[in-house]
């Protein structure tokens, strides 16, 4: 008779058949794995691009189509005082400029004259939609290369029923920096390895800035024709000149890359946002090759274990087991902790663009989203018990001539600290190098009359005694007002009209 194998022999059989079923089932899971990591890889990276491309582009859009509101609103508070003569155009420019953040803010009459608020030239050679009948279109958005200076998007309306000295105005325009929007799109990108560009619909650079590796002069369809075949580069350029949406992954100067690009809305530009290293993917995908190394060891130590003893299989699971969830945790606490560190980094830079650095008053960016909230509550038919002044320091620039900037910048501090002494309960803004506004509301607003006497008495002592003066202006929050604007219109008229009645009565006090 043949003899059993001993018990000792069943288990080492035993042991092994198990180590190569978990062998086997184990290097089926890990190449699932990595397929399952490497799909999932893909489809990241696109959802990534996908959204950084997608708000970028928005975000672009948007200021674009704000900027136009800003020019239409302009158009609805132009008196018939401001086209008197330059000086008052001028004036009324600047103060478009100043109250809505805009660019460069320019007129143009029928003889295509531009007029700013510094300077007066001729613009059909300069902007390419004063010609051809762009602007009979309504809205024109282009870019303009201004004799060596950096690139800038002229962003134009056409203009009806208004005349200037016997000249039909013909359109308006503001300019805005194009590096200037490049660079605000990058400010959260991934320690620079992401990268955002502007292009034209066949491949040419708008900015003077580099994208990724590809310098600024260089075309992009162009630099990228030899890391594509041909069919890719094809499809690329297509949807470059077609304005779609769409991405490939190229490798150049033997790196791997992902280039991701949507198009600008009611524009001929192409927003793009490059990746480089494979930065997502790469990351992604190493979740497949820990597996398959963790894997790769888990049978090596369930082989030996099993020879050993079946329960050092168990205890060893359990201890792997336990590490593995401990490294999970330890990941979710970093996770944490960093998207906690973003949110205070972005509140620290939140609070500096809300306040003003010299004099410690609000921003001018506050004021102006401060004025989209009132603007909002006009627009939903709230009552608002609200008035504006607008203040002026007087003197400021003599002052800078003669004692210097730092006498100056001492000169603006005291104004402001006279305005918050005087108005103590309601906001006051710095809303330009030597503007004030103060938006005057509850306890404030019931004394709003008294206080501006107070104001003025106390600025007509200060003359006296060769003290900072600041001219002000009151004008409340009318029913009939759309906007807050032309509450601020009102008041900035008669901070002027005073304005012009301390420079009289300051030659009383010299005579």
């Amino acid at each position: 008779m043949r003899r059993a194998p001993s018990f000792s022999t069943q288990i080492i059989i035993g042991a092994l058949l198990v180590t190569a079923i978990v062998g086997i089932t184990t290097m089926w899971v890990t190449n699932g794995a990595r397929s399952a990591a490497n799909d999932a890889a893909n489809k990241v990276t696109e959802f990534y691009l996908q959204e950084f491309a997608g708000r970028r582009s928005q975000m672009v859009s948007a200021a674009i189509d704000e900027e136009f509101d800003q020019m239409h609103r302009a158009l609805q508070i132009i008196d018939p005082h401001d086209l008197t003569s330059q000086e008052t155009l001028r004036k009324f420019l600047a103060k478009v400029e100043t109250a809505y953040g805009t660019g460069r803010f320019a007129i143009v009459d029928e003889d295509d004259v531009v007029y700013t608020r510094y300077a007066t030239y001729s613009g059909g050679s300069r902007y390419d939609f004063l010609s051809g009948g762009m602007l009979q279109r309504g809205e024109v958005v282009s870019a303009t290369d201004l004799y060596g200076a950096s690139k800038q998007v002229c962003l134009a309306i056409p203009v009806s029923g208004l005349s200037f000295m016997g000249k039909e105005l013909k359109a308006c325009f503001v300019q805005v920096d194009i590096e200037s929007i490049v660079a605000g799109l990058a400010l959260d990108s991934d320690e620079g390895k992401t990268f955002f560009g502007l292009y034209y619909g066949n491949g040419e650079n708008l900015t003077e800035l580099d994208f990724g590796p590809f310098v600024a002069d260089e075309n992009l369809l162009e630099a990228m024709r030899g890391s594509l075949d041909a069919n890719t580069w094809d499809a690329l350029q297509k949807d470059f000149y077609e304005g779609r949406q769409g991405g490939v992954e190229f490798s150049y100067n033997g790196v791997r890359q992902t280039l991701y690009y949507s198009p600008i809305p009611d524009t001929n530009w192409m927003l793009t946002v490059l990746v480089a290293d494979d930065m997502i993917q790469s990351q992604v995908r190493s979740i497949g090759d820990e597996m398959a190394v963790r894997s790769n060891i888990q049978i090596l130590v369930t082989a030996a274990a099993l020879l050993i003893y079946f329960g050092a299989i168990i205890a060893r699971t359990r201890k792997t087991s336990a590490a593995m969830l401990a490294i999970e945790r330890q990941n979710t606490r970093n996770a944490g902790e960093r998207a906690q560190k973003s949110e205070q980094e972005l509140g620290e830079v939140k609070q500096i663009a809300y306040k003003d650095a010299l004099t410690g008053a609000k921003s001018k960016y506050a004021y102006t989203e401060e004025e989209a909230v009132i603007d909002e509550a006009i627009a939903q038919g709230k009552a608002l018990s609200l008035a504006v002044v607008v203040c002026d320091v007087n003197g400021l620039k003599h002052i800078n001539d003669t004692r210097g900037h730092a006498e100056g910048d001492e000169y603006i501090r005291s104004a402001y600290k006279l305005i918050c002494e005087v108005y103590a309960s309601s906001p006051v803004f710095r809303v330009g190098g030597d503007e004030f506004a103060v938006l005057v509301r509850d306890e404030d607003f019931e004394r709003r009359n008294e206080l501006l006497n107070y104001l003025n008495q106390r600025v007509e002592k200060n003359m006296e005694g060769g003290e900072v003066v600041v001219a002000a202006g009151m004008a409340d929050l009318e029913p009939k007002d759309e906007r807050l604007f032309v509450a601020f219109h009102r008041a900035d008229q008669r901070m002027y009209a005073r304005k012009a009645e301390l420079k009289e009565m300051g030659a009383q006090v010299r005579e």
